[in-house]
């Protein structure tokens, strides 16, 4: 799924990085990987059905999103990440 949507990817790229971040929607489009709201909340939904990011209703029926703590699962998602940012190879035969 990473290697298909580029907005998916920069928020498991972020959350590698911040594994204790959290936010909104908003917050994450805006102050994570500036892209827009909408787009950033489908990815979320796609991330959570997943498990690869947690969700926390709070005031206002607004979510909050933070990384997974399954251990294994973030492995697998640093070993895709650490994978799809390998340039291909450029090797001639």
């Amino acid at each position: 799924m990473l290697d298909r949507d580029y907005v998916c990817l920069e928020i498991v790229r972020y959350l590698l990085g911040n594994g204790e971040a959290a936010d909104t929607a908003r917050g994450i489009a805006e102050w994570w990987i500036n892209r827009d709201v909408s787009r950033t909340a489908e990815a979320l939904s796609r991330l959570h059905e997943l498990g690869v990011v947690r969700s926390h209703l709070v005031q206002d029926a607004t979510s909050v999103y933070g990384f997974t703590k399954n251990p294994l699962l973030r492995n697998t998602l640093r070993q895709c990440v650490d994978r799809l940012s390998k340039p291909a190879s450029t090797e001639v035969r």
